[in-house]
C-alpha cells in the first residue's frame, strides 16, 4: 500500500534519495525494505566524499542516508559535508553499530534521525519524520529571511521618520543650520545627521531656463 499521501505537501512523489554506504548488499536491502511502502524512488548510492560531491553538485536528495563508518569517510564528515551544500535537507544515520554514544554524537552533530540495520521496518517512519521536519526548518528559515527583510525595512522607516522636524534652512543661500548653530550646506547635512548622500541634477523647468538665458531657447513672450 502507498503512502504517498503521507508526505509533505510539497514533496514530489518521486523521492530522491542519496546514500553514502559501502556495502552494495546493504543498499540494496535498505532500498527493498524502504520500496515496501509503494513509494517511488530514485537512490543513489555513493562510497567516499568526492562521489558525494558530484551527485550533490549533480541532483538535489530529497533525503540523505549514511552509514557510519564507510571506509575513511564517517557519517558526521558527511553530514557537515552536506549541510555544506543543504541547510534542511534531512540526514538519517542507518548502521549496524548504534550504541548510546553514537546516537549522543549523533545529535551533537545534528543527525535528524538514525535506525539500526537490524531495525529496517522502522526506516519508512523515520523518513516520514525527517521529511515533515525538513519542511518545517526551510518555513522557519523563510520566516526568519522575512523577518530580517521586514526589520531591515522599519531600520530604514525610523531613519525617514527621524526627519520629521524643522529644519532651519537659510531663505538666500538654502544652508541648513544644525543643533550646535552651524550653517551647513544641505548635502553635508542630511548625510551627517541621516547618512543620506544627495545626487545632483535640473529640473525640466530650469533645464529650460538655463538654455534661454544662453539663447538656445527664445525668450518667453511676454
Amino acid at each position: 500500500m502507498s503512502v504517498s499521501h503521507l508526505l509533505p505537501d510539497n514533496q514530489e512523489p518521486n523521492l530522491h534519495i542519496l546514500m553514502i554506504e559501502d556495502s552494495p548488499e546493504d543498499f540494496a536491502l535498505i532500498m527493498h525494505e524502504l520500496g515496501k511502502s509503494g513509494l517511488r524512488l530514485s537512490p543513489r548510492r555513493v562510497e567516499t566524499e568526492a562521489e558525494l560531491v558530484t551527485e550533490l553538485q549533480h541532483q538535489t536528495p530529497d533525503v540523505v542516508f549514511s552509514d557510519h563508518a564507510c571506509g575513511a569517510f564517517d557519517s558526521f564528515s558527511a553530514l557537515a559535508r552536506v549541510r555544506s551544500f543543504l541547510q534542511d535537507v534531512p540526514f538519517i544515520l542507518i548502521t549496524g553499530a548504534l550504541g548510546d554514544e553514537l546516537m549522543v554524537k549523533s545529535l551533537d552533530h545534528g543527525v535528524d534521525d538514525w535506525v539500526s540495520k537490524d531495525r529496517l521496518p522502522e526506516l519508512l517512519p523515520s523518513v516520514l519524520r525527517a521529511l515533515r521536519l525538513g519542511e518545517e526548518k526551510h518555513r522557519m528559515r523563510r520566516l526568519e529571511l522575512e523577518r530580517d527583510q521586514l526589520r531591515a525595512e522599519l531600520a530604514g522607516l525610523r531613519q525617514v521618520q527621524g526627519l520629521n522636524h524643522l529644519v532651519p534652512v537659510c531663505a538666500s543661500c538654502k544652508k541648513i543650520r544644525n543643533e550646535r548653530n552651524e550653517w551647513m550646506t544641505m548635502e553635508n547635512y542630511f548625510e551627517h545627521r541621516h547618512g543620506l548622500r544627495l545626487t545632483h541634477g535640473l529640473c525640466v523647468a530650469c533645464v529650460t531656463n538655463y538654455y534661454r538665458s544662453m539663447g538656445v531657447l527664445p525668450p518667453i513672450d511676454e
